[in-house]
This record gives structure tokens, C-alpha cells and sequence, in this order.
């Protein structure tokens, strides 16, 4: 077996702009960027929360980087990156999300003519509305054009804040330090909110339906799960996955973790260029990953 290499491609996500999104249960909610805010409201709580995306989206091709959408719903909390391309991903206790390799761009349907597109699309590619996953409660005569960030500073970063701070490989400290941050009056608060938060973890195979699973799951044909863990069975066409194979958990700060347990066929981490877990070793992989068990694929998400 190949031992595991450090995942490369880590960056810290600037707390500028400050992006909230407040959804309430009745499909309606509050987009606030840099305390300007705009209420919101679709058809359904899954199109409202699409819609935000894709309002973050714009911004963050504004600014060429990912931004950070801070989402509050039912009373609990999360905070997402949002990435120009359109991908999405949980931001962890230090500020870090990983690279987005083996992540899909998030869809909605046109507020107008209902097709189907990515959350990037300024355009609606059918009926050629614009801003077609809009959620934005927009006053008569008021333009819908996407609006530019609202700032109380320059749209340049100081010179004495790093943009985005991308780490070493294999290093545990960023490459270049973050001299001075934006500080948030709120940032205690929401630490206890993320607190808060118990994620879940979404497992999609290709050898059977995909299935939603507490935080801490052991996989294999006939697993035997200890410890607070959930046993998942999954189908091997091939009995190439082991009874017990591969243990999946999300760690206190959001991210996903993969342990080879001392598997025959092992774990492989399918990214460019792949690489094998080392048996016995918890690693951590980005959300999103797509993990090869034996003879069956697995692509880990969050639900």
C-alpha cells in the first residue's frame, strides 16, 4: 500500500464581506451583506437556500475568490464558503476549507420558466430571464441587476490582510500568516453556534441508493460498529469490500474523517493523482471526496 500524502489546496476564507443569511419557516428570510439588508422569500425552504447561494455566488466572483455566507436556520447555525465556480462547502473552526476537488456545482430551478440550472447562471438558459435564482424581495421599479458589495471600507483588501491564505502542503500553520483579521463583535457567538450544529453525513454509492448517516459510521458488507458508531451495510458486487472496512466520521470541527480499517482491497482517496490511506490511520479528506471501498465508489457530503 502507498502511504496517505497530506491533501493539498487548503485556504483560509477572508471574514470580508460579511454575508448572513436568516431563513424562517415560512419559505421567507433576510440576505444582510455588510448590515445592508434585503429580505428574501421562494416558493420552498430548498429554493430560498439556492437562491442565497447563488446571490453569494455573485459576490464571489466580484471579489475572484470565495466568500463566506454565515446561515442561520431553525435556530441553529453554519457557516458555508462560497466559491466563484459555484461550489459550496462548511467552513471549519480555523476559517479552512479544502479543495474543491470532486464537488458539484449546486442547481436551482428559474424563477420563471422552471428549468433547471447551475447557481452561477446569470442567465436564465431557456427563457433568458435575468437572475433566474433571484429570491431577493425586489421593490417595484427597483433595478434587479446584482448589486455590488455594500462596503464601509475599500473594495481592496488592506495591504496588511491577506486575502486568502492558502496553507503548505503537510504544514499545520498557514504559509503566510494572516497579519491583522476584520474583528467580528460576534465571533464568540458564533462559535457557540456552530457548536450547536450536529452534522450529518450524506454517503452516495454506486452499488446502491444513497443514505443519510449520523456523524460517525463503519462500512463494510457485514459491519460490526463500537464505540458510538452506526453500522452501514452496503451491497459488493464483487465481495471485494471487507466486512468491516472503512470507519467515516465527522470530527468537532466539520470535518470529514476516513479510516482504513486494516481493510485487504484498502481505501483510496480518488483525487488527482489518487492516493491510498494508510491502514489504521484516521485521515482527514475534503468534503465532497470520492472514496474507492473495494469495488464500490462512495462520495462523501454533508447532509
Amino acid at each position: 500500500m502507498k502511504a496517505t500524502q497530506p491533501v493539498p489546496g487548503l485556504t483560509r476564507v477572508p471574514t470580508w464581506p460579511r454575508l448572513v443569511a436568516e431563513l424562517h419557516g415560512d419559505n421567507t428570510g433576510t440576505l444582510t451583506v455588510n448590515g445592508a439588508g434585503r429580505a428574501c422569500a421562494a416558493e420552498s425552504v430548498a429554493a430560498l437556500r439556492t437562491g442565497l447561494i447563488a446571490r453569494a455566488v455573485s459576490y464571489a466572483v466580484q471579489l475572484r475568490r470565495p466568500v463566506r455566507l454565515d446561515v442561520t436556520e431553525a435556530a441553529a447555525g453554519y457557516q458555508l464558503a462560497v466559491r466563484p465556480e459555484g461550489y459550496v462547502q462548511l467552513i471549519d473552526a480555523e476559517g479552512i476549507i479544502p479543495a474543491a476537488d470532486g464537488l458539484s456545482v449546486d442547481e436551482g430551478r428559474c424563477r420563471h420558466c422552471r428549468r433547471l440550472q447551475p447557481v452561477t447562471s446569470t442567465t436564465c438558459i431557456q427563457c433568458h430571464i435575468e437572475e433566474p435564482l433571484r429570491v431577493e424581495v425586489v421593490p417595484q421599479g427597483e433595478p434587479i441587476d446584482a448589486p455590488p458589495i455594500p462596503v464601509d471600507a475599500p473594495t481592496e483588501l488592506p495591504a496588511d490582510v491577506d486575502e486568502v491564505v492558502h496553507l503548505a502542503e503537510g504544514s499545520p500553520t498557514p504559509a503566510r500568516a494572516m497579519r491583522t483579521a476584520p474583528a467580528l463583535d460576534d465571533d464568540e457567538e458564533a462559535k457557540r453556534v456552530r457548536r450547536t450544529v450536529t452534522p450529518v453525513l450524506h454517503l452516495a454509492f454506486t452499488t446502491q441508493p444513497s443514505v443519510t448517516a449520523p456523524g460517525s459510521v463503519v462500512v463494510g458488507r457485514e459491519p460490526i460498529a463500537k464505540d458510538g458508531q452506526h453500522a452501514l451495510t452496503v451491497v459488493s458486487p464483487g465481495r471485494q469490500l471487507s466486512r468491516t472496512h472503512a470507519a467515516i466520521e465527522i470530527d468537532q470541527d466539520g470535518r470529514v474523517i476516513v479510516t482504513d480499517l486494516n481493510a485487504p482491497n484498502g481505501v483510496e482517496l480518488l483525487t488527482t493523482p489518487p492516493r491510498w490511506l494508510t491502514p489504521g490511520e484516521p485521515t482527514v479528506v475534503p468534503i465532497g471526496a470520492k472514496l474507492l471501498l473495494g469495488d464500490v465508489e462512495c462520495v462523501v457530503t454533508l447532509a
